[in-house]
């Protein structure tokens, strides 16, 4: 990548999980940061979906490089995210906008149209979008909606696709079955799990801001297990105590059984079960070019250090 040179960074969702990740991962870099929470005392406290949030945060600072906004909902239906996550990522682009700052925004890899492909092929950044966002849960709704926001109102941004982050304090994946207490029903065997490690994410998302590039760009490791690896490794945790295979196919049919049940688990919905249990690959080429190869250690690596520092 070259001589790094300072920037000015706004970091919203600073406080989070990701966001402080950032904020190390910029500051190592030798980036000057605003860090923008929602509440707290680590950084400017702000709620970014009030009407004049973007107003509120240029009296208190008038110029920046480049905003990195991983301030998002995590959890909660569509109306939350219509309320909260989707406001905020209109004050992100037009706070860019105001500063004439690149703007790099944490989307999730869960935005593709998993029920188009079939079982073996590779994820890139060419694969099918999701063409029914009110099929899909409020998290990858909101994700779809925040990527057409951007794509009108900050076109030069940077997209970042991002998979399972995992690291210290998660170490669970969605993608491996269904837990009932010490057992795991496995749905699939083969294809990767889409990790991607809470620093990777960091340093790539600050590395966005620094080259300006735009566009979308998938987020995820180079060492990717598939779920028999990846549950040799979680076992070390002391769960599953008990692994159960069963094929992911038989659920398919549910999701029409019991339409009529509107709250049932994620794996219960047919878009949703094909996101989490097909067996597909992914790549992360355009990553790799656009960013450079980050010092990625191995899965296992990774693993033991995230459950040592539970």
């Amino acid at each position: 990548m070259g001589d790094v040179v300072p920037l000015t960074i706004v970091v919203t969702g600073a406080a989070g999980y990701l966001g402080r990740a950032i904020v190390d991962a910029a500051k190592t870099r030798g980036h000057e940061l605003i860090s923008i929470v929602r509440n707290g005392d680590d950084g400017l406290v702000q709620d970014l979906a009030s009407d004049d949030a973007c107003a509120q945060l240029l009296s208190q600072f008038k110029t920046a490089d480049a905003v990195i906004h991983a301030a998002s909902e995590m959890t909660g239906d569509w109306d939350v995210h219509q309320r909260s996550s989707l406001p905020a990522t209109q004050t992100a682009c037009a706070l860019a906008n105001e500063l004439d700052a690149h703007l790099v925004h944490l989307s999730s890899i869960a935005v593709y149209d998993f029920e188009a492909l079939g079982a073996g092929d590779i994820v890139t950044e060419q694969s099918p979008i999701e063409p029914h966002p009110e099929q899909r849960d409020g998290y990858v709704r909101a994700k779809l909606a925040q990527e057409e926001i951007i794509a009108d109102q900050k076109p030069t941004a940077s997209v970042l696709r991002v998979g399972a982050i995992f690291g210290a304090s998660r170490i669970m994946n969605a993608h491996l079955g269904i837990g009932l207490g010490p057992i795991l029903l496995r749905l699939s065997a083969g294809g990767q799990v889409p990790l991607a490690h809470v620093t990777h994410v960091a340093e790539t998302a600050v590395r966005a801001a620094e080259n300006k590039g735009s566009g979308a760009v998938n987020v995820i490791d180079t060492d990717l297990p598939d779920r028999i690896r990846f549950i040799s490794a979680l076992s070390a945790s002391g769960w599953p105590k008990l692994v159960i295979p069963m094929p992911w196919q038989i659920f398919s049919t549910l999701d029409t059984l019991l339409s009529f049940w509107r709250t049932r688990p994620g794996l219960l919905h047919r878009k949703t079960l094909h996101a989490r249990m097909k067996p597909l690959g992914y790549d992360n080429a355009l990553m790799r070019e656009q960013f450079g190869d980050l010092k990625m250690a191995g899965f296992e690596t990774l693993m033991k250090r995230a459950m040592r520092d539970e």
